[in-house]
């Protein structure tokens, strides 16, 4: 069972990438379970995603990383037993830590993750405000990546494209650096084929 943890801020796209990950991991005939978690009441990302056909474990009121992390194990534990996916996918809150969300599961006690990657989702034209007003989180979303997503090709300028990627490299230069448009498929294709093919077995 491979683990996959997607974060970014609000409107970064983090669920538009979920959704054409899932039908890429459909159409490859792996099973794949997701876990959405949100801060606030409105459930917006899952009415998004029930609407796409997916069967959502929802954590509210809080963040996936601190005080709901219980939650999240009890989450992973029932969907590892009761459906033994090939992948699950953890999308979490804007401002959760990828690494806060690793901590948690050193609670995990089920079936072990065969592979565990961190991808965030950063919005280039958005990012400079963000490492500005919410400077420790947003750095630490990049610098904690395994994989890097600039997404907004199509609406972002060269600058703020080449300024992300600039952030990125200085953050984060391990990292795997991905430019998409998230609601043009043949601009996820490549990111959709990395991430599928290291789910498959």
């Amino acid at each position: 069972m491979r683990l996959l943890i997607v974060s970014g801020f609000l409107g970064s796209g983090k669920t538009t990438l979920v959704l054409a990950l899932a039908k890429q991991l459909a159409a490859a005939g792996l099973r794949t379970c997701f876990i959405v978690n949100e801060v606030g009441e409105i459930g917006v990302d899952q009415e998004v995603m029930r609407e796409g056909g997916l069967d959502v474990w929802e954590i509210t009121s809080g963040c996936i990383c601190c005080s709901l992390g219980s939650d999240l194990i009890v989450a992973l534990r029932e969907i590892s037993e009761r459906f033994d996916p090939a992948v699950v996918i953890v999308e979490a809150s804007g401002v959760a830590l990828p690494a806060n969300v690793v901590d948690a599961l050193a609670n995990y006690r089920g079936r072990p993750f065969s592979e565990r990657r961190l991808v965030t989702v950063i919005d280039p034209t958005r990012l400079e405000l963000l490492l500005a007003v919410m400077t420790p989180f947003a750095e630490a979303q990049i610098s904690q990546a395994d994989e890097i997503v600039v997404t907004r090709q199509d609406e972002a300028t060269s600058q703020e494209l080449a300024r992300a990627a600039r952030t990125a490299e200085r953050l984060n230069a391990e990292a795997g650096l991905w430019r998409v448009t998230a609601t043009d498929t043949q601009s996820l294709g490549p990111l959709l084929d990395y991430l599928v093919g290291r789910a498959i077995p």
